[in-house]
């Protein structure tokens, strides 16, 4: 059944962004024909126009961003469609999870279209870009040092529980707003704020206990060590968030 409310969230996020990724895209390729090298070795644009569009619409993207995550929740769960969506099937920590993987993997998306965007605009020769040497280079380094892999991975999962803490720090706050009968939106700002505050200090009361700090000094000796702590340390709260939003809407959801 989780992969059927997966299915419904990545259609209605494929519905929403597909136009502004594919505006963010375009653009980029337009301003390609429009930028280039001076003497200097600096790079300029023909077009400012052209250019400021393509800021404004990688701004926009992930304002809209922002607001897909909380309106899916909301909407989805607290507001009119949780008289539907509650009535199927399944258990509230799966209506939750699709949510945060769906919510997830758009913020992704949008930044993979952030980073590739800047390539597609900058005047490179990209016929030399995808020349088999290049790429076999780049293979030879990394069978060279094969830990460059861990490390990326690493990476990757220290972004994936960054962005699943935002998430669920929201979802949490917008539940605690549910809670009460006027002014939810209100509430559930202040809560985000106190929930912020309340995560900064816990990290800090907890990591100034010296038995912490030399486990901590002990975990982060290197890089590798330094990812996997991130993300442990981040995920262990989003967890509780996570568990609070089910038990809310288990015992405290009230559509009316």
């Amino acid at each position: 059944m989780l992969l059927k409310l997966l299915k419904y969230d990545f259609r209605a996020m494929w519905k929403q962004f597909s136009l502004i990724w594919g505006a963010a895209l375009a653009l980029a390729l337009v301003n390609r024909f429009t930028v280039f090298r001076d003497a200097g070795n600096n790079v300029h644009s023909n077009s400012d126009l052209l250019l400021f569009a393509f800021m404004c619409v990688i701004v926009a993207m992930f304002v809209i961003a922002i607001i897909f995550v909380v309106n899916r929740f909301s909407k989805g769960l607290l507001g009119n469609e949780g008289y539907l969506m509650h009535t199927l099937p399944v258990r509230s920590w799966q209506l939750v999870l699709s949510k945060l993987i769906c919510g997830v993997v758009n913020w992704v998306v949008c930044g993979v279209v952030a980073l590739v965007s800047p390539f597609i605009m900058a005047p490179l020769n990209w016929a030399e870009l995808f020349q088999f040497p290049v790429w076999s280079d780049i293979l030879q380094g990394i069978m060279k040092h094969p830990g460059t892999l861990v490390l990326m991975a690493e990476f990757c999962l220290a972004t994936f529980s960054f962005l699943t803490l935002f998430i669920a720090s929201m979802y949490l706050a917008m539940a605690v707003g549910h809670l009460f009968s006027r002014h939810r939106r209100l509430v559930s700002v202040a809560a985000f704020i106190g929930l912020y505050i309340l995560i900064a200090n816990l990290y800090e009361r907890v990591f100034s206990y010296s038995g912490v700090q030399s486990l901590m000094d002990m975990a982060t000796a290197n890089a590798y060590g330094s990812m996997l702590t991130a993300s442990a340390t981040t995920l262990i709260p989003a967890a509780v968030f996570l568990a609070a939003v089910c038990w809310i809407l288990e015992n405290k959801l009230n559509l009316e």
